[in-house]
């Protein structure tokens, strides 16, 4: 007895991974929906269902390109095979096919039928899949070394979980595998950066510029009121600053034109629509009711007048068939395009002024100077408040900049600044937004349960529901939900493309990441918070760790993969749009142009920030659960279908320089998770008494510091010495004439443009109606 009460104690220190509990940890994911299905449990369904949707998804996939291949072999359908690129008929459009399955399985990238942004996002792909074989062979090597441990106490009927660091603990190989890991990535970022001209944490050597921005044009915006002088402006400028090289006609005031450019859009459809009228058949198109138009008022407002339109299907016998008089399609689009101009015309004289002016100066060194000039009469105003200054004008309050080019500029949300309460009120809708979306996709199999979609019973039917047909629906359905709420973020106006899209993947992917540690943190299923059955108790830090949630991540990174293949290549946007507008049409001259004109680019948003996500993802997890290294499997699947799609499907979109930079940066910063995974680990299992100079402490720790100060050094040679918003605010007190140099401005390159009219849409759109007029 003696014995063993000397020798107990010590049992925790020889196993301390067990001192990790996540016995009270749980899983509320979709994928919870669970089986019991005899020899197929015991075979496919691994912990957290890793074989099941690895042969489930590639069975799906080997369905559905056999299906492609039989339509694309034995029928005419240009859906299933056509480029839409909008400028003619698909089929007209030369596709270039890789000749032979050899040519296609090679990770060989076009960059002439991919455009350049499209070869940069791809071969940032094919560097994320370097490191992913890099992390795979380290994985092997964990996987092997941690199944022969024994902490778990599983042997010798050993489960996935024996695969994990749970069943050996932290070692010396774990902190060389990360440095591996983290030099690789850095390397081939660099690489990546100088063979794209991508000036980024890991290339800030690389001699390339972050935007472009027309430096004989200042975007000046700040002003109030609504409207502008421009006469006054000019003699403002000129009497108060000494601005040379400026006239009245290159001075142009902004309007809000976001109710403007539908209208612009909807008389661009109908004019197409009205090309592709036949004028050849014996008989007028006649305009057709729509499906449910059963239910609509006789009285027709599409054209303005007491005309009713119903084509030849809707005739009653009798009274109806006098009262009711049939129009042509040629009438009934020409009525539209009248009555579209009248609301054109109405609106555009009627803009509201949107604050913000385009200056033109005669050369960049008089742009140049007038923005130092500007800038320098702030900061005096700032240390001077007690100076009276022009309370029309008021220059004290403008934002001074070189214009981005007229294509950059994003019109539609280019708007007078909202007041304050009503940007408080859109910071809180999205908030909220943001919240209840973490809380409801926190864990979408109790919902599915609370809907009563789950089903009862273990019937042939109710498991092929449960077990196939439930998870996808899921899988699609919070996918566009997803897409919805990130696309919330469009609210907040973002006055360049660049911006929005920058705006789009962050949100993407930092929504995404908080929603999986969430899911892994929670003990119970998130949506009980709206109910008050959940409490902070029940977030564990320790649930981090729990065993299964390497399965789940591994099961996400599968469906989602996946999931999005098949929507590419079974051209699902195409097909849903399709239906929609043949639902919709009023004639088969708009099916038709639909189909003609019917353009998709590629968003390289979207899926930057589902690769980062990934990668973040496997970062954190790499070290503790090795097995989700295989993934790098559907990471090449992912790269084959985005270069085929970019090939055959997409036309070639383009993109600007920080949609590229930004995933860079960001992939280096979540690599950290990888030390910082074993650093919490081990500090979890050791407890807070433990000195910090514990072996299995000061390697991860060690490099986690070290990794965090490469980082740092990268930022300061990539945006200078301090930091932007630092940097802007010392600005504020300094009177040197240097400092009123915009950085930002410094890095960007020049764009020439010389374009007529760039900054005047409403009198470029009235220039092309006259030429049109004319024609």
């Amino acid at each position: 007895m003696d014995n063993q009460t000397t020798i107990s104690p010590v049992v925790p220190a020889a196993n301390p991974e067990l001192e990790i509990n996540t016995t009270t940890c749980s899983q509320p994911n979709a994928y919870d929906i669970s089986v019991e299905i005899g020899w197929f449990s015991e075979w496919i369904v691994w912990e957290g269902g890793i074989a099941f949707n690895v042969i489930y998804w590639f069975l799906m996939l080997i369905i559905s390109f056999a299906g492609l291949y039989f339509l694309r072999r034995f029928f005419n359908w240009k859906f299933v095979s056509a480029r839409f690129v909008g400028e003619d008929d698909p089929s007209t459009i030369s596709v270039k096919r890789t000749g032979s399955w050899i040519d296609w399985l090679t990770l060989k990238i076009d960059e002439e039928a991919v455009g350049k942004d499209g070869a940069t996002f791809l071969w940032y792909q094919l560097r994320l899949i370097q490191v992913d074989v890099l992390r795979m062979a380290l994985g092997i090597v964990l996987i092997v070394m941690h199944f022969y441990g024994d902490k778990l106490g599983e042997s010798p009927n050993k489960t996935l979980r024996s695969t994990g660091l749970y069943n050996i603990g932290i070692n010396g190989a774990h902190g060389v595998f990360c440095a591996a890991i983290l030099i690789t990535l850095a390397w081939l970022m660099k690489q990546h950066g100088q063979d794209r001209s991508i000036r980024s944490l890991a290339s800030h050597s690389v001699n390339s510029f972050s935007s472009i921005c027309n430096r004989k044009w200042l975007m000046i915006s700040g002003f109030a009121g609504d409207h502008i002088h421009i006469d006054s402006l000019l003699d403002y400028l000129k009497s108060r600053f000494d601005i040379k090289g400026i006239r009245r006609d290159g001075i142009v005031p902004a309007f809000d034109i976001s109710k403007l450019l539908p209208i612009v859009d909807q008389l661009n459809d109908v004019r197409n629509i009205k090309r592709h009228l036949s004028p050849s058949s014996k008989s007028a198109e006649l305009i057709k009711r729509r499906w449910w138009a059963f239910w609509e008022n006789s009285q027709s407002s599409e054209i303005g007048d007491n005309t009713v339109m119903y084509g030849p299907e809707w005739i009653q016998p009798g009274v109806d068939a006098k009262d009711k008089k049939e129009i042509d399609a040629a009438t009934y689009y020409d009525k539209k395009e009248k009555n579209l101009l009248a609301k054109r015309e109405a609106i555009a004289n009627n803009l509201e002024f949107s604050g913000t002016v385009f200056v033109r100066f005669d050369s960049p060194a008089d742009a140049r100077a007038a923005k130092m000039a500007l800038r320098r009469y702030q900061i005096e105003w700032f240390w001077k408040r007690g100076n009276q200054e022009d309370q029309y004008f008021r220059p004290s309050q403008w934002t001074v900049h070189y214009a981005p080019p007229g294509s950059e500029v994003n019109w539609m949300h280019l708007k007078k600044p909202r007041p304050a309460w009503k940007t408080l009120t859109l910071w809180l809708r999205l908030a909220v937004t943001y919240s209840m979306y973490v809380i409801l996709m926190a864990a979408p199999g109790s919902i599915v349960r609370w809907l009563h979609l789950y089903g009862e019973g273990e019937d042939d039917g109710s498991i092929f529901w449960k077990r196939f047909v439930l998870p996808t629906i899921v899988s699609f359905f919070t996918t566009k939900l997803t897409d919805w709420v990130t696309g919330q973020d469009q609210q907040r106006r973002h006055l360049t493309v660049s911006q929005l899209c920058l705006s789009s993947l962050r949100s993407i992917c930092y929504l995404n990441v908080v929603l999986y540690l969430i899911r892994m943190l929670a003990m119970k299923p998130l949506p009980l918070l709206l109910a008050g059955k959940f409490h902070s108790d029940d977030f564990r830090l320790e649930c981090l760790f729990f065993p299964v949630h390497g399965s789940f991540v591994a099961c996400c990174i599968i469906v989602n993969t996946m999931s999005a293949i098949l929507m590419n290549h079974l051209r699902m946007d195409f097909i849903f749009s399709y239906i929609s507008k043949w639902f919709t049409s009023r004639s088969e001259a708009e099916v038709t142009t639909f189909k003609k004109t019917y353009r998709i680019e590629y968003d390289f948003a979207t899926n930057y920030a589902e690769l980062t996500c990934n990668f973040a993802l496997t970062s954190f997890f790499i070290m503790i659960f090795p097995v989700i290294s295989l993934v790098f499997v559907f990471s090449i699947l992912r790269f084959l279908s985005d270069r085929a799609t970019m090939t055959d499907m997409y036309a070639i979109s383009q993109t600007g320089h920080n949609l590229h930079q930004e995933p860079m940066n960001m992939a280096l910063s979540f690599a950290v998770a990888s030390p910082l995974a074993l650093l919490i680990y081990r500090r979890i299992q050791l407890g807070p008494t433990t000195q910090l100079l514990d072996p299995g402490i000061v390697a991860p720790l060690s490099l986690l510091i070290l990794f965090i100060l490469f980082l740092l050094y990268a930022r300061v040679k990539l945006d200078g010495f301090l930091p932007g918003w630092f940097r802007r605010l010392l600005k504020v007190g300094s009177r040197t004439e240097a400092s009123t140099e915009d950085d930002e401005d410094d890095l960007a390159a020049d764009s020439m443009s010389n374009i007529q009219h760039e900054y005047d849409p409403l009198t470029k759109l009235r220039v092309e109606e006259s030429i049109r007029a004319k024609v």
